[in-house]
């Protein structure tokens, strides 16, 4: 179970991990809010009966976030939000699976008034509240402490605030499917940009681009792919080789 052939194998299918990873990455270089996903690997020292004789075998150790920002652009929409800092949206997943978190700021007024996201989702509000807006109001403000002021014949109201919320440990954060994220209930808390030393805003009529940078995660892939090809290759001519030392002891003398 040590032959080159195992140890090749530990380390194709770690760099097979690698390659989704990376591809995903891609497919997500122009979606809003989107945070890649990194891979952890570490090293499986595998002592042998021979004294000071090892096998190292690549062991897959984690998939985690990228926690960098992605650029912050202008589009002149007033529902468009980014989040300038830490701290996710919160949006109710449909029937009872619970909220969801993004950073994905592409929001509109569903067909109640409800502040909803591109899905339809509705966004919750401080303390989980949706927010809803008034009919025929004129203008709208969102502040950076995600106050929501509607401009109604002339009378600005309030009409509820964005709720950001965090993860204690961003190493708990899950990637979910359909743009969020899942944040375990024991690592969740709320973000209040009032607060003194808090450097979570939200931005007005602008949207989080990706974390991606295409040109280089291109350039990953390519890596990874001639690393998976050479390591099918060792495996192979390895094969190759026990194949010929079985024939050769197998033959009669």
């Amino acid at each position: 179970m040590d032959s080159p052939s195992v140890v090749s194998l530990s380390g194709q299918l770690a760099l097979r991990q690698q390659m989704e990873v990376v591809a995903n990455n891609l497919a997500n270089a122009t979606s809003t809010g989107y945070r890649g996903d990194r891979t952890l690997f570490q090293s499986h020292i595998n002592r042998l009966a021979v004294p000071g004789r090892e096998i190292a075998f690549v062991q897959d150790r984690a998939t985690y976030i990228d926690s960098r920002q992605g650029e912050i652009g202008a589009t002149g929409n007033p529902l468009d939000l980014a989040i300038d800092g830490q701290g996710f949206f919160a949006v109710e997943r449909p029937g009872n699976a619970g909220r969801g978190y993004s950073r994905d700021g592409r929001f509109k007024l569903g067909p109640d008034g409800t502040l909803v996201d591109s899905n339809g989702r509705a966004v919750a509000g401080e303390g989980g509240a949706r927010i809803l807006l008034p009919e025929r109001f004129s203008s709208l403000e969102i502040r950076a402490d995600g106050n929501v002021l509607a401009t109604v014949e002339g009378r600005v109201e309030q009409v509820g605030r964005i709720g950001l919320f965090n993860a204690n440990d961003l190493r708990g954060v899950r990637k979910a499917g359909d743009g969020l994220v899942d944040i375990p209930a024991n690592q969740l808390q709320p973000i209040d940009p009032t607060q003194p030393g808090t450097r979570t805003r939200l931005v007005q009529g602008a949207l989080e681009g990706s974390t991606i940078q295409p040109v280089q995660e291109l350039a990953n892939l390519t890596l990874v792919q001639r690393a998976y090809e050479n390591m099918q290759r060792f495996i192979a001519d390895d094969d190759q080789r026990m194949r010929r030392m079985i024939e050769m002891l197998g033959r009669p003398n």
